[in-house]
């Protein structure tokens, strides 16, 4: 915090304040989507831009995310996503997926060649305690 005060003249209150009203707004719109799609909550992670929640129709984990690059996704937890083959898709799975990581300081050997289905787990997991169980 302090460098950041230091790098925009400013104190570390102010900066710790507009952190808290970022996360709060942030926090505000999880919520909203995990609404708009019926979604009910788990569990909230502000700091990490992450909110885990339930679809009880679809009977599926989902999890909204956020990236600064891609903005809001929602990603439901599905039992055979190997057999998306879309090349395209999978691309643009990967790329943001590889986004996400990277914001949040995931560093994942070999990403290119893991399957996107395999490397959501693999960072959902790191982001969501929860679903290591």
């Amino acid at each position: 915090m302090a460098s950041i005060a230091d790098k925009l003249r400013t104190t570390r209150q102010f900066v710790n304040q507009t952190k808290l009203a970022a996360e709060a707004k942030l926090s505000t719109t999880l919520l909203e989507v995990a609404q708009a799609n019926d979604l009910q909550v788990t569990r909230l992670y502000p700091k990490q831009a992450v909110l885990l929640g339930y679809h009880p129709a679809l009977k599926r984990k989902a999890i909204v995310t956020y990236s600064t690059n891609h903005g809001i996704k929602v990603w439901y937890w599905h039992d055979n996503p190997e057999e998306v083959t879309n090349e395209e898709f999978l691309r643009q799975t990967r790329e943001y997926l590889l986004d996400t990581a990277k914001e949040r300081g995931i560093e994942i050997e070999n990403a290119d060649k893991i399957h996107p289905a395999k490397l959501a787990h693999i960072i959902f997991c790191k982001l969501i305690p929860e679903l290591k169980t």
